[in-house]
């Protein structure tokens, strides 16, 4: 019989339109935080500006490139992002939550699936090559980092955003056409009110967690302070 596992309390941090910097350093303000035990576990939400940003597994020195990039901890190779792509970083402890690394993918991965799924579109989860995937093309992307027991960075996923910045790169080592968006498969945009609560919906019930909906300025060290 499966034991029941209590819900912990997560929380989500809508910051909407970001530059990538700024919201990089919202994260490793928060991967900090969560790395003292002053805030509870956290799923940001967000869209990019355009950028490049390069991981762990890119070698060489960041090209010049015609939008702004970043060589970051995240895991993984080259990925794109901009408005109209659903990104969203977990900054919670795996130790706490009793999760490994893999767990963690996959339920983050599923969850993209499953609001992909409300939308009208079809895919599936892997974790070789990790990502999400539809007919033979690359919908959703994964890279994460893991200090001290708490990750950040994260997964992005192409709804309505326009796929030539991929052209810029090889993402994740493949060829820029094997990227698609849910825009492109289903003919017409997304509803992205209605991927993002989902996909939180999701994410939730698989981590047991309760969320709470708080605006940055409402965790704890960036303006009012939140009891955990």
């Amino acid at each position: 019989m499966e034991q029941d596992v209590p819900e912990r309390k997560c929380a989500v941090v809508d910051l909407g339109l970001t530059d990538y910097a700024a919201c990089l350093d919202i994260q490793r303000r928060l991967l900090s935080l969560r790395q003292q035990s002053k805030i509870y576990d956290a799923l940001i939400l967000t869209e990019h500006y355009p950028v490049i940003t390069f991981g762990r597994g890119f070698r060489g020195e960041v090209p010049e490139l015609p939008v702004p990039a970043y060589q970051i901890e995240r895991g993984g190779e080259g990925t794109f992002h901009s408005p109209g792509q659903f990104v969203a970083y977990p900054v919670m402890n795996i130790s706490e939550n009793r999760v490994g690394v893999r767990t963690l993918v996959l339920r983050i991965l599923e969850s993209a699936v499953y609001a992909l799924e409300k939308q009208g579109v079809e895919a599936e989860a892997r974790v070789s090559p990790v990502g999400v995937w539809t007919g033979g093309k690359k919908i959703g992307s994964l890279g994460i980092a893991v200090k001290r027991w708490v990750t950040f960075h994260g997964l992005a996923v192409n709804l309505n955003n326009d796929l030539g910045g991929f052209s810029y790169i090889n993402p994740c080592g493949m060829s820029p056409s094997t990227m698609t968006s849910a825009k492109k498969l289903l003919g017409r945009e997304a509803d992205t009110a209605r991927f993002r609560q989902d996909f939180v919906d999701s994410f939730m019930e698989s981590f047991h967690f309760s969320p709470e909906s708080l605006g940055i300025e409402g965790m704890p060290g960036f303006g009012v302070d939140t009891a955990v």
